[in-house]
């Protein structure tokens, strides 16, 4: 069974990435120190956001929960009964 295009291109993207960190560790340093930054700004936005109206925040985050939990979901498969 042939792989499927997205999975070689993402191997491919990870590979590129740790000779990327091999050869300038400095660099990536910055960089991850720029997304961390980045991540922590917008986590911040967002407990102000929910400190201000905290209704909305829990409307919001119920919406998020259930959608993580239909595009999650696993059927079980259909077993026989047991006699």
């Amino acid at each position: 069974m042939p792989r499927r295009q997205s999975t070689l291109l993402r191997n491919l993207f990870i590979a590129s990435l740790i000779i990327l960190a091999a050869m300038h560790p400095q660099a990536v340093g910055s960089m991850a120190q720029l997304g961390a930054g980045l991540v922590l700004a917008i986590v911040q936005g967002i407990a102000t956001a929910a400190a201000d109206n905290p209704g909305a925040a829990a409307i919001a985050g119920l919406g998020v929960y259930v959608t993580h939990q239909i595009r999650s979901h696993r059927p079980r498969t259909a077993r026989p009964h047991r006699a």
